[in-house]
Formats: C-alpha cells, sequence, structure tokens
C-alpha cells in the first residue's frame, strides 16, 4: 500500500515485505557503485576532464543516497540529520551528476556550442531550483517539528521528479536525434552492420526512459520510502548502461570511419575515455 508520504518525515514505519524490498534495492545499487568504480577507472587512462569527473561524481553520490534508506527506515539510527545530510549530498551528485554525464556525452555527436551552452544552462538553472527548496524542505521535514514541511516537500518531491526527469529526457532526445543525423548517411551506404547498431544505441536510450517513468510511476503513487531505494538502483543501471552506449558509439564510429573528437570539436579530448581519442578506436 502506497505510504502516504509519511516516508518523509522521521517518524515513519514500514512492513517486514517493505523493508525487503527496500535493502534489496540499496544493496544492488551499492554493488553496481563497486562495479562501476572498476569499469570507470579501467575505461578512462586519462583521468581528467568533464566526463571523467562527472562519472565519478554521479556513481560516488549513489552510496551516500542509498545508505539512507537503510539508515532511516530500518532504524540503524535515529539522528535524523546524519541520514538527511548523507541523502542531500547523494541526491545532488547522483542526479544533476548525471545529467552532466548525459550533457559530456552529447559532445560526441552535437557540435553546435550554442545548443551546448543551452543545455548546460538548463541544468545549472534546475539544479538550482530543485535542490535547494528540496534541501531546505526535507531538513525541516525530519527536524522536531515537521508539520509546515509534509506537504509542501510532497508537493514539490513531484515537482522536481518531473523536472529532472523532463531535463535527460531533452538531453537524451537531442543525442538520439543527433545520432541518427550524423550516421544515416554512412547506414544507408554501409547497410545492416551500421543499423543494428543505431537501432541498438536507441534502444538502450528507450529502456533508460522507461525506467525514468517508473520512477515518476513510484513517486505519484504515493510510494515514497520505495522510490527513493528503487532511485538509487535505476541511477546505478543508467550508468552501467552508459558504458555500453559509449561502446556501441565507439564501434559504429569505427564501421563508418567517423571521427567523434575533431580539431573543431568543443569538447576536449581530455573529457574522452582513452577509446574515444586514440586513431585506431576514433578512425
Amino acid at each position: 500500500m502506497p505510504d502516504n508520504n509519511n516516508g518523509i518525515t522521521k517518524d515513519v514505519s514500514i512492513d517486514v515485505p517493505t523493508a525487503l524490498v527496500i535493502t534489496s534495492f540499496v544493496v544492488i545499487a551499492l554493488y553496481n557503485v563497486i562495479e562501476l568504480n572498476f569499469i570507470i577507472f579501467a575505461t578512462f587512462k586519462t583521468r581528467r576532464g568533464l566526463y571523467f569527473f562527472s562519472f565519478i561524481v554521479a556513481t560516488w553520490g549513489i552510496g551516500p543516497y542509498a545508505i539512507r534508506p537503510l539508515l532511516k527506515y530500518l532504524r540503524v539510527t535515529s539522528e535524523s540529520l546524519i541520514y538527511v545530510t548523507l541523502a542531500v549530498i547523494g541526491w545532488c551528485c547522483m542526479v544533476t551528476g548525471q545529467s552532466v554525464v548525459l550533457y559530456s556525452r552529447l559532445h560526441f555527436v552535437l557540435w553546435d556550442v550554442a545548443r551546448l551552452r543551452l543545455v548546460l544552462a538548463m541544468i545549472i538553472v534546475d539544479a538550482v531550483i530543485c535542490h535547494i527548496p528540496v534541501i531546505v524542505m526535507v531538513y525541516g521535514a525530519n527536524s522536531s517539528n515537521p508539520g509546515p514541511f509534509v506537504s509542501a516537500t510532497s508537493i514539490y518531491e513531484k515537482v522536481q521528479v518531473t523536472i529532472f526527469f523532463i531535463q535527460e529526457l531533452i538531453i537524451s532526445g537531442l543525442y538520439i536525434y543527433e545520432t541518427i543525423k550524423l550516421f544515416r548517411p554512412e547506414v544507408e551506404l554501409r547497410g545492416k552492420t551500421a543499423r543494428h547498431m543505431t537501432n541498438h544505441l536507441l534502444y538502450v536510450n528507450a529502456f533508460i526512459i522507461i525506467l525514468d517513468i517508473t520512477i515518476l510511476g513510484l513517486e505519484y503513487s504515493g510510494r515514497y520510502s520505495i522510490q527513493t531505494s528503487y532511485k538509487a538502483f535505476v541511477y546505478s543501471i543508467k550508468l552501467k548502461l552508459e558504458f555500453n552506449i559509449l561502446n556501441r558509439l565507439v564501434d559504429l564510429a569505427q564501421s563508418t570511419g567517423k571521427d567523434l573528437v575533431q580539431q573543431s570539436h568543443p569538447i576536449s579530448t581530455e573529457t574522452c575515455p582513452e577509446r574515444l581519442t586514440t586513431k585506431e578506436s576514433a578512425h
């Protein structure tokens, strides 16, 4: 049953099945974080640039955010300041970090500086209007006087989840459109193999969008307790899929002869993993 937003405050009880579901999502999310660290440091031989650091921030943000449901709902600690602080730090890094990862990846197929700056401006504005109010409300809702904050937190939680969903949808939509436009001539010339790679990129991006929709569904159904742990699980999956997209993009570039890192490219080669910056991979 929906928890009727009782999970927003610090005084909340959950049943055993819900506790098991929350624990399962948290454990999987934490496992994925460990695995992602190995993948990141194995993939990025040159460890600098926006793409690398956004991966690090987004990945490391999942850990504290995922731990929060265990501390709160399983009553590991009654000190709300501890798990709320972990949650807000992890949430900011995880959610906006994911958007910056998408923005960094967009540079590989979109070389219009003006549009890239608009995307970056959207990420910054959304971070300010979403993170700051929610942080204030969540601390208030978990204080000794939560009453004035519970209703506002419940409403604004839905607002921020929707805004971040639309933001990632816009960035993913731009990526899909620009990828199709960039590789369409080669796909038409080279046939089935290139078309299969392009379709795979589209399917993975579509699956990521579906995962985001499930977060929206849990939020709007009032299952706040489960939604918070499930979100950590989903974001860990999305980051793992990001490497799948990256590898497929490189494979598609290899098969069509595209150079993903051009001299006129607005993104520095320092931002790209080694596989994209070597001639053998980019050509």
